[in-house]
């Protein structure tokens, strides 16, 4: 028998004399009941298995000294990521060069047209060829980062606009070409910014990033 709370066992008390139909206690004398060990139950949760407990100074005698850290083997030290300075720096001189010479074949196709020297071309036609300037320097810029989210430039260097949305990489193209335009600018923040942020990148919040490699198979 066992006790439903604890379920500890319950000896039970010898009979002054066997009953009528217990005939076989008349041949055989009641033995003192012997001590067995068992864990203790619930009546819901089951039988549940005994705990061991350790000792205070054994407990402490397993624990590492000092000495022992200071001997273990430190742990490896993780590469650190290839920053873009560089890349940024080279997309951004090379799209200025490539801005300047495209503006400055449209100024000598203008003053061709125009059959005046290039001071007085923009000195009377300014107001019209100075928005022209703007537009066509937009489009070298933004409609290769619009269709593929990459500047001309971005492609040769492994980078990559970290956006898919085709609004955003509008926005993101006119603060590029400001960057591109000041490019001084644009290279003191790369200096001066922790993560080599463009001016472009410091304005929108936008992030230019390397391309994935493609995986071998």
């Amino acid at each position: 028998m066992e006790c439903p709370v604890c379920g500890l066992s319950l000896s039970s008390q010898s009979l002054p004399r066997p009953l009528l139909f217990q005939a076989s206690a008349l041949q055989h004398q009641a033995s003192p009941a012997e001590p067995r060990t068992q864990a203790i139950s619930t009546p819901a949760l089951g039988r549940i298995a005994p705990v061991a407990f350790l000792d205070s100074e054994t407990s402490r005698s397993e624990e590492p000294t000092p000495q022992q850290l200071d001997t273990s083997t430190p742990s490896p030290i993780l590469d650190t990521p290839e920053t873009s300075f560089w890349p940024l720096v080279r997309v951004e001189f090379t799209e200025f060069l490539w801005l300047a010479l495209l503006n400055g074949l449209f100024i000598g196709i203008a003053s061709l047209l125009c059959r005046a020297s290039i001071a007085r071309t923009y000195g009377e036609l300014w107001p019209f060829l100075v928005p022209v300037h703007l537009s066509l320097s937009w489009a070298f810029v933004m409609v290769p980062m619009a269709l593929t989210g990459q500047s001309l430039m971005m492609g040769p260097q492994g980078l990559l606009l970290d956006t898919s949305q085709p609004e955003k990489r509008l926005a993101f193209s006119i603060f590029h070409l400001l960057s591109v335009l000041l490019f001084p600018v644009s290279f003191l923040c790369l200096l001066l910014t922790p993560d080599h942020r463009t001016l472009a990148e410091l304005l929108t919040g936008q992030e230019i990033l390397s391309r994935p490699k493609p995986l071998v198979r």
